[in-house]
């Protein structure tokens, strides 16, 4: 033992002097490399800015670390004159050895310039057209100067913006130092608007409040410029949405909250554009001229981003084209009701139309009940006589001629086997009809719960098939890009394209099935079937918190031990078991009653009371029958027993004996099927737990195995159906991670409905 401890001690005294020269040596071979200090000028702490300007630093880095010790030196201008005067004072630093305006403002700053004693990269040039000079090709040809421009880019926005809504009329909202430095960005994008009959103005975003909602007055939509950020863009975003215009941003990454109608979401472009910076810096540092260097890069395969919050509100409503081939954000309507599982299932059993007609079958048994219990209370008779007869015979001395007279009269039973029958017999039904309404309300959790999972299912199926036309996109620019170069024809980009047709189909049939599954389970919540809901993801283990993990067993004895211990918890609550108990009590009650009625019979009490009140008219002679004497009653106990029926007692006992031996049966086949369905569902929420487990796996490689054919294929060294075959791997293998997850939940909810209770909700 104190020898392994010495052995151990010295492995980790080895380990650690080992790691240690490693450190040292890492650390000494960058003291070694050159050092390069690169100037930094962003224009602001605001999301959009920081991310231009550390999606540039972090291309560099990972660039050029390897082959020098890079420092950046960073500079905050929002401004034109204040750019200026720190790009005077990084020009003359000798310290700095590169300038890289990481920001729109500050990239058209420097373009201009005729200055330019050090290398120079501006990363954020929208487009060639608007920097106001010729380039020689794709290069700049100026001193020093290398910039990034993307190609067409106001045409595919002024093109997508069409297409979303229509519009003649155009207004761009920025600040003046925007416009004053950008070059011929203004003349470029009213250029591109005649190509498409639009008319363009300007509004100046320093202008007071009510300058420019005046403005807005005039506008159709709205073309807003990145430079605002902030209270300043929150505000006019608001107003523009109030009135219902369009808005578009040039630049602004589109996110959940901006409130801007559309743009395209510039994430791969700026990705581009830093990494673009980042290679050219490193030709540069090697001694390649700037001016001879690429300035183009590629926006065609950034996504258009559609916010459907604000479509929405302003009333703008992209067609089916548009929305397959869009990003769609902010897709559940703000409006819609938001439901959890719990709210769903609450509301449920709240509104439920077939349940609530259900449930008045309680109330007619409670009815019943009470019915059977009366039939044992006194009966009280209350009678009034008013008579008149002729005056001949009332003359004759028959009677008065006008007389009044009444009565009281009382019926009890004592005993009757029937009424005592008839009252245990409806108890028994009235409990049996609380265990129907029991079983009614697990069987409607379930199929809500069922039909809840099935639209989170319908819903992660057109998320998936939105990611399939978005690899299907990726793989046609990688055709195109190959077709460009010459590697390969365009048969490939056809082959993409119908491709992407496919699916945008599949899409649409998917986005059918979703309507559906949210159709049904509003159906059974009895909402408006044009009410939209949004339902929140399921946390499994709040909903089925004591099951959740008890079936994630890896050999079948364990599960079988699991199953024996569940079939007991299960025939214990069955309320179909609970139920035919009841119908059997009532049967035995009703057995008991016809066999006792050979031998007992029926007992009652009977009193009545009479008296006279008046009389009119004519009046008979003291000796005549209505004449007013005593008042009068009668007391009496009647016992009646039937001695012969036609024999109808000895078939009705036999009768009621076979339906008692058929609901003994049926109780017996009922039992076997709880058992053999319990054991069936622990088997399938098992079985979809390893399937889930294994598809997690096939997900993982499918994707590795993606990125390695795709790449193949970029260089040629695969075919178009070897890609094909990589991608409809990960699709698949996507679509049976969810689907098992989901069929994992619900075969989790039907054990639970086969135990006769659910962890969510109290059903009781």
């Amino acid at each position: 033992m104190k020898r392994n401890l010495i052995f151990c001690l010295m492995f980790l005294i080895l380990a650690t002097l080992f790691m240690s020269n490693i450190s040292y040596a890492n650390e000494d071979y960058q003291t070694k490399l050159p050092k390069v200090n690169i100037g930094i000028i962003y224009e602001g702490d605001d999301d959009f800015n920081l991310k231009l300007k550390n999606s540039v630093e972090e291309e560099i880095l990972q660039v050029l670390s390897g082959e020098y010790q890079v420092k950046f030196s960073e500079f905050k201008a929002d401004n034109l004159a204040t750019q200026n005067i720190i790009i005077d004072s990084l020009l003359a630093n000798s310290k700095i050895d590169a300038i890289v305006p990481a920001g729109i403002l500050s990239s058209y700053g420097v373009i201009n310039r005729k200055d330019l004693t050090k290398p120079v990269i501006a990363p954020y040039i929208i487009e060639s057209e608007t920097i106001g000079f010729s380039l020689g090709g794709d290069r700049t040809g100026a001193e020093n100067l290398n910039f990034i421009a993307a190609d067409s880019f106001l045409a595919k926005d002024i093109k997508a913006f069409k297409s979303l809504t229509s519009f003649n009329k155009l207004t761009f909202i920025t600040s003046k130092d925007f416009s004053h430095g950008t070059g011929k960005f203004f003349e470029s994008l009213r250029k591109e608007a005649e190509k498409n009959n639009i008319e363009v103005d300007y509004i100046d975003s320093n202008a007071s409040k009510e300058d420019i909602t005046n403005k807005l007055d005039d506008t159709e939509a709205v073309y807003l410029s990145p430079l605002l950020v902030g209270e300043q863009e929150t505000y006019l975003v608001k107003e523009i949405n109030q009135k219902k215009i369009p808005t578009f941003t040039l630049a602004d990454v589109m996110n959940d909250e901006n409130g801007i109608l559309a743009g395209y979401s510039h994430n791969k472009e700026i990705k581009a554009r830093a990494r673009a910076t980042a290679l050219n810096l490193e030709l540069i540092l090697s001694g390649e001229d700037a001016a001879k260097l690429p300035v183009h890069i590629d926006k065609s395969n950034e996504e258009f981003v559609i916010n459907m919050k604000v479509a929405r509100e302003i009333g703008v409503f992209p067609d089916w084209e548009l929305l397959n081939s869009s990003k769609i954000i902010n897709q559940d309507d703000v409006n819609s009701k938001k439901l959890t599982l719990e709210d769903t299932l609450n509301l449920a059993i709240e509104n439920n139309t077939d349940l609530a007609a259900k449930s008045k079958e309680i109330a007619i048994a409670e009815d019943d009940l009470k019915k059977a219990k009366n039939n044992k209370k006194p009966k009280f008779d209350l009678n009034t006589t008013y008579s008149q007869i002729d005056e001949h015979r009332a003359q004759l001395g028959v009677a008065s001629e006008q007389k009044l007279t009444g009565g009281i009269e009382l019926n009890q039973l004592i005993f009757s086997e029937d009424a005592n029958a008839n009252i245990d017999i409806n108890q028994n039904l009235y409990q049996q009809k609380k265990i129907e309404i029991k079983q009614e309300k697990l069987d409607l959790v379930l199929d809500t719960i069922k039909s809840y999972i099935n639209t989170l299912k319908a819903r992660a199926d057109i998320k998936l098939q939105e990611e399939n036309i978005k690899l299907t996109k990726d793989n046609l620019n990688i055709a195109e890009t190959k077709n460009e170069v010459g590697i390969s024809g365009p048969a490939d980009i056809y082959r993409w394209e119908s491709q992407e047709s496919v699916e945008l189909s599949k899409l649409s049939e998917t986005e059918r099935q979703l309507k559906m599954a949210k159709d049904n389970l509003k159906r059974i919540l009895n909402f408006d079937l044009t009410e939209d809901i949004s339902l929140a993801e399921i946390d499994a283990n709040n909903v089925f918190e004591k099951l959740v993990d008890k079936f994630k067993v890896n050999n079948p004895w364990k599960l079988d031990k699991i199953s024996n211990e569940l079939i007991k918890e299960s025939l214990k609550n069955s309320p179909e078991l609970e139920s035919l108990d009841y119908l059997i009590k009532v049967k035995e009650r009703e057995y008991q009653m016809k066999k006792r009625k050979y031998y007992l019979p029926q007992v009652g009490l009977s009193a009545k009371y009479d008296t006279y009140f008046d009389h009119w008219g004519i009046n008979g002679p003291p000796t005549a029958p209505d004449a007013h004497g005593e008042d009068e009653w009668s007391v009496g106990i009647q016992a009646s027993f039937p001695l012969y029926d036609g024999g109808n007692k000895n078939v009705e006992l036999a009768k009621v004996e076979k339906e008692i031996e058929q609901l003994q049966k049926k109780r017996e086949s009922v039992l076997k099927k709880i058992e053999q369905n319990l054991r069936n569902k622990v088997t399938a929420a098992n079985t979809e737990y390893r399937k889930n487990k294994y598809s997690q796996d096939a997900v993982e490689s499918a994707y590795k195995s993606l990125e390695l054919v795709r790449d193949a294929y970029s260089k040629g060294l695969v075919s178009i159906s070897q890609l094909l075959d990589a991608q409809s791997a990960v699709i698949n293998a996507k679509r049976q991670e969810f689907v098992t997850n989901y069929n994992y939940l619900i075969a989790i909810a039907e054990v639970q409905r086969a135990l006769g209770d659910f962890d969510i909700i109290n059903i009781n």
